[in-house]
């Protein structure tokens, strides 16, 4: 293992496309802070939330001017958001989060890290769990089916279901520049289509830590478009298999997906 100090850590950039998000926008925040990474920017996008979001932002922006990048400018959307802020990223390695989820403790070293150790990595995954809108963990069968996925690791389950939690992946720039950038929506990005793309090619490497929570408020996109969502989920894995087995096995996890959202 190669010796090195923490300032010796590739540059993170992460993008927040922030909309009305005041309720949990400081907590996305604050686990970032708390990750002390020493190399890092942080770019929000923000058409023009009302809500008291770009007054948390602003006094974040205020307090760590080099962390903290805000960009005031109109888009078409969480998709449109999330390309201008990959655009504008001077980071070896790059990523998303939504501005209702967090990081956990310790994850951005732990993804810099492994960058560092091993430089050829085109992405990285690890695990990642469910939160609701009190920060309480939800959904742990699902956790744990899709970390026994993920461990197995192959492009036949990646086509079965996105198994992959999204703000625990983190892209290095060749892969980037190599298959950017996101498709989607309007309104939200389909990050499954990069995974899938970049997938097929090579599959993630993996870290074997708990880097993110994903939030599933009471009231969310994440719930009201849910049918629209796997909709496009499906239409997504037709232009990468014909085989009828795996779309048939894709259709069974979307109606299950279905139905733990109504339950949770």
């Amino acid at each position: 293992m190669q010796k090195r100090s923490k300032s010796e850590l590739p540059k993170v950039s992460i993008i927040i496309p922030s909309f009305n998000k005041g309720n949990f926008i400081k907590k996305t925040l604050d686990s970032i802070v708390c990750q002390n990474y020493p190399n890092l920017e942080v770019i929000i996008q923000d058409p023009g939330s009302t809500d008291g979001s770009l007054e948390i932002i602003g006094k974040y922006v205020k307090k760590y001017p080099r962390i903290f990048k805000l960009f005031k400018e109109k888009d078409e959307g969480q998709l449109d958001a999330i390309n201008r802020g990959l655009k504008k990223a001077k980071g070896e390695i790059l990523s998303f989060i939504n501005a209702d989820d967090v990081y956990e403790d310790g994850a951005l070293e732990k993804v810099g890290e492994y960058f560092f150790q091993n430089p050829n990595t085109l992405w990285l995954a690890g695990r990642g769990r469910v939160i609701n809108e009190a920060g309480f963990e939800i959904a742990k069968f699902v956790t744990l089916y899709k970390n026994i996925l993920l461990r197995i690791n192959c492009y036949f389950f990646l086509l079965m279901t996105n198994y992959l939690f999204q703000p625990s992946v983190f892209l290095s720039r060749s892969a980037w520049e190599k298959y950017g950038p996101f498709k989607g929506k309007t309104r939200f990005v389909m990050e499954y289509e990069m995974w899938l793309r970049i997938g097929k090619d090579k599959m993630p490497s993996l870290i074997n830590e708990t880097l993110s929570s994903f939030r599933i408020p009471g009231k969310s996109i994440s719930r009201d478009e849910f049918d629209k969502t796997l909709e496009a989920d499906f239409e997504i894995v037709k232009t990468y298999t014909n085989s009828r087995f795996l779309l048939l096995l894709h259709q069974i996890h979307n109606g299950l997906r279905k139905l733990i959202i109504k339950i949770i």
